[in-house]
């Protein structure tokens, strides 16, 4: 008896949870004859491996799992794109040019500029200091966007070679501002909420003044902080759209010149200029030098003077010795 009591027990467990979850149950209706909730229906099993494998098999490839994990952005209806950064590049060339035709090398690079327009391209500053000698140097900063600095770089070997000049140095560095610009975005953002809610409560007019007078305050400390933000952020996203051209041109010597005599030779031709600078700061040491040694030696003189007068005084007089003679 106890086996079938135990056997009944199981079959109608089963049965319970063999039941339709979507029927409707006595214990789950109401007094008025209605369902008091609807049961959440169950979700279907996942498809055992072997039959993943075999769709994939059908389909001819891999599932696209990119698509499980990269969801798209809801919010990038438009502006920066999600994960782009915003890299300012600095770009440092060195030329090597003939001191007789480097102004002409600085003019090409400086007409090549302004001929992109400066919304392209814009000459930040340029200078050559002792054009036509052997040590004459010139330098030029601009600023170009991403695709005129690329086509200015890959024209850079071609337009060298009508001036007889050729590439000495090459440089690149990048900075990344993406945060500090997002930074200042947001803060800027916060900045005009505050204003706008000043903005709303001098219109109220409160009652006191001194609370109006305070208002109007902090309304003007924070429209500085805006013009402040935007003023950083405006010059961080111009850094951003134009990199920096940093041109260096220095003289390059004939062939016949390039020796190993030559360093000799510039020795001696700067002989006179060394021996005045080196005599210039021996007569700078002297001028400096001398008021001390002179005030030196007027301290020294007194206190030799002190120290004699006080000797003096401390000399007793000498005692004669008395006679033993007697008369």
């Amino acid at each position: 008896m106890l086996r079938i009591s135990l056997a009944a027990v199981l079959a109608l467990m089963l049965a319970a949870c063999g039941q339709d979850p979507n029927v409707t149950t006595p214990e789950y209706a109401a007094a008025d004859g209605k369902a008091a909730y609807a049961p959440m229906p169950m979700a279907p099993p996942p498809p055992p491996p072997q039959a993943i494998m075999e769709e994939q098999s059908r389909s001819g490839g891999a599932p696209d799992m990119d698509r499980q994990i990269i969801q798209p952005d809801p919010n990038a209806g438009g502006g920066q794109p999600a994960g782009q950064r915003l890299i300012a590049y600095t770009y440092n060339y060195g030329f090597k040019v003939p001191a007789t035709a480097m102004q002409a090398l600085l003019d090409a690079h400086k007409k090549q500029c302004e001929d992109a327009g400066p919304v392209k391209c814009y000459v930040v500053n340029s200078s050559i200091s002792g054009l036509g000698e052997d040590q004459s140097y010139g330098q030029m900063t601009l600023r170009g966007s991403a695709d005129w600095v690329r086509t200015f770089r890959s024209g850079m070997s071609e337009g060298l070679k009508p001036f007889n000049a050729t590439l000495d140095s090459n440089s690149d560095s990048a900075e990344d501002l993406t945060v500090n610009i997002v930074d200042s975005e947001a803060r800027l953002r916060s900045l005009k909420t505050m204003r706008d809610r000043l903005e709303q409560l001098l219109r109220d007019r409160p009652g006191k003044l001194g609370d109006l007078l305070e208002i109007e305050r902090e309304f003007a400390r924070v429209q500085g902080e805006i013009d402040s933000s935007e003023s950083i952020l405006a010059q961080m996203k111009l850094r951003v759209a134009m990199s920096v051209l940093s041109l260096n041109y220095t003289a390059s010597f004939p062939p016949g010149s390039e020796s190993v005599w030559r360093p000799v030779g510039d020795a001696f031709g700067g002989f006179e200029a060394s021996f005045a600078g080196a005599f210039a700061g021996i007569i700078r040491f002297i001028a400096e030098m001398l008021p001390i040694v002179i005030f030196g030696g007027l301290v020294i003189f007194a206190i030799l003077g002190v120290l004699r007068w006080r000797g003096r005084g401390r000399k007793k007089p000498a005692v004669p010795a008395p006679s033993t003679l007697k008369p």
